[in-house]
Parts: C-alpha cells; sequence; structure tokens
C-alpha cells in the first residue's frame, strides 16, 4: 500500500486558515465529518477537545501531525491541510508549521494506524517533499503528489526489529530512592526487575514509585503532621519510603512480548490493554524492553 491511498482530495485544506494546531485539528476533523468519514461526528470533536492530544509527532519546523485512536471513526482517515502562515503548537508558541496531517482510527486498526504515522512522517524528513506540499495550489495537487505515490508502508515487522535491546533493569532488593534516581537520571519511566540469573520478577514504574513517595511527601510538608508507621514499616525499622525494597513495590502482574510477535500483536495489545511499554522476555529471561515510542522512532526511520 502507498501512502497516496490513504489520502483523498475531499480531505485536504488548501489553504488552511488556523492559527494553532487545535483549531487546525479541529478544522481538518469537520472536512472528515463533512466527506462521511466519521459515523459519530460529536465523538470525535469530544476526543479532540478532552483528551487533546494522545500523541503528537513533530517533524522539525515543516509539519505537525496530531493522531488519535477512537470509535468514532469508521475506519483509518487522514485530513492534511497546508496554511500561507506559521500555525504555532498550542503548548509552545515557539514551535511553528505550515503543514498539519491529521490522522485518525479506530482501535482494530491500530497496526496501520501506526504505519501511517510512521510514514508521513518519514515522508516530510525529505526537503523536497516538504517545498512540494508547501507549493501545492489544490488539493489534487497535494494528493497526486510523486513522493507521496513512491512511500510504501512498512512491511510486517516484529518485536526483535524494533525493540531497545540490553534495556536497563533493577534487582529485587534495590531500594525505591537508588530506582528513583536511575529513572531521572536515564529518562526512563519503567524498568524491568530481574533476579540474580537474569529472569523477569516484575516491573517498577512511575505509578509504584508515586504511590509510595507522594503521601510521604505531602505528610512532611504538612507541620505537625505524622503518619503512623505501617507495621511492614515497623519489620524494615524505617519509615523511611526510599528505603522500601523493589520487591515490596513492584507489579507482578505485566504483560510481556516475545521477541517474534509482529507489529500488529503489539499495536493491538497497546490499544485494547492502554498499555504503552513491555519487557521483552525469552524463556522468562528479559532480552529487551519496548514503548510506543520505539514504534514510532522506528516507523519514522529512513
Amino acid at each position: 500500500m502507498k501512502l497516496r491511498d490513504v489520502l483523498r482530495p475531499e480531505h485536504i485544506i488548501v489553504p488552511l486558515r488556523a492559527t494553532t494546531v487545535k483549531t487546525a485539528t479541529e478544522q481538518l476533523a469537520e472536512r472528515l465529518i463533512a466527506a462521511g468519514a466519521v459515523a459519530e461526528p460529536q465523538r470525535l470533536k469530544a476526543v479532540i477537545q478532552h483528551t487533546w492530544p494522545e500523541d503528537m509527532v513533530s517533524v522539525g519546523e515543516h509539519a505537525f501531525l496530531p493522531h488519535f485512536r477512537t470509535e468514532a471513526v469508521r475506519g483509518l482517515a487522514t485530513a492534511v491541510g497546508i496554511s500561507v502562515t506559521p500555525i504555532r503548537w498550542d503548548r509552545d508558541p515557539n514551535r511553528t508549521a505550515r503543514i498539519v496531517i491529521f490522522i485518525v482510527a479506530p482501535v482494530r486498526d491500530a497496526t496501520l494506524y501506526l504505519q501511517v504515522v510512521g510514514a508521513f512522517a518519514r515522508s516530510l524528513s525529505d526537503a523536497e517533499t516538504v517545498l512540494a506540499l508547501l507549493a501545492a495550489q489544490t488539493p489534487e495537487d497535494v494528493a497526486q503528489l510523486p513522493a507521496l505515490g513512491a512511500v510504501e508502508l512498512p512491511s510486517q515487522l516484529t518485536v526483535k526489529d524494533i525493540m531497545t535491546p540490553q534495556a536497563f533493569t533493577v534487582r529485587p532488593d534495590q531500594t525505591l530512592g537508588e530506582v528513583a534516581r536511575l529513572m531521572v537520571e536515564r529518562e526512563i519511566r519503567a524498568l524491568p526487575v530481574v533476579d540474580d540469573a537474569g529472569s523477569f520478577v516484575g516491573m517498577i514504574t512511575h505509578r509504584e514509585l508515586l504511590r509510595y513517595l507522594i503521601p510521604d511527601y505531602l505528610q512532611r510538608t504538612k507541620s505537625g503532621e505524622f503518619r503512623v508507621p505501617t507495621r511492614s514499616q515497623l519489620q524494615r525499622g524505617s519509615t523511611d519510603p526510599r528505603l522500601i525494597a523493589v520487591k515490596d513495590a513492584m507489579a507482578r502482574t505485566v504483560l510481556c512480548l516475545s521477541e517474534d510477535q509482529t507489529l500488529a500483536d503489539v499495536a493491538n495489545l497497546m490499544s485494547s490493554k492502554d498499555v504503552d511499554r513491555f519487557p521483552v522476555v525469552r524463556e522468562g529471561v528479559v532480552v529487551g524492553f519496548l514503548t510506543r515510542a520505539d514504534v514510532i522512532r522506528r516507523l519514522i526511520a529512513p
């Protein structure tokens, strides 16, 4: 399938008249609604209004790619807008672009959804393609752009192709304080927990850290308030949650992936289970880690 196959002239606005990415997305959504690509218009508008954005891909200074998964649409739909003047990102007025590509799909099309996001991002990394889009005078000019007809959607990928190998791991006897520092230093949101043999035994994430550390922090910031130590804290001889062992706080029921699972499997799990990061295991041993960012990064790679 070519990238051009997912784009119709009636879904293209040239010129797009918007000042922010959100207003541009709302206009592109209205174009999809008018073209009959949306089963539940109000539901789509609510998604844009209240969950903005699910994800945002920004291609340098050239384009914004807001994209959503919702059952408001019958199938994957894309809309493109090209503005004469720069459109700013609502959360950072210093980030602007003239091209906005809105991508929306139901959960069942999760794989195609990820592939299309990646394919558009790859095509927009080419300066000639960007210049051709900016020079377009009509929707037909955009839809018939040779560069879009030349972009193939990725072939089937496996977890092994896109995972991060040799992922950082922690041991069950390490403390939450140690893990928190590692997460901050490495900008990591989740870490597999492994035993001495490297076997996966659980996972520690920001969620577990916040569950234990925030209550203590709030108590310490309130003058005259003291928390009664729990039995487990007394047994450890300390009430400092930073000294809690990882094994006492980690999640033990965790969705894992195998190396030979396909991108379709991963996309479906991400959509149906609302999970965006997975340990990858081989015979119980952690061999890698996969996140939604890894998938997007791989799809937009040249």
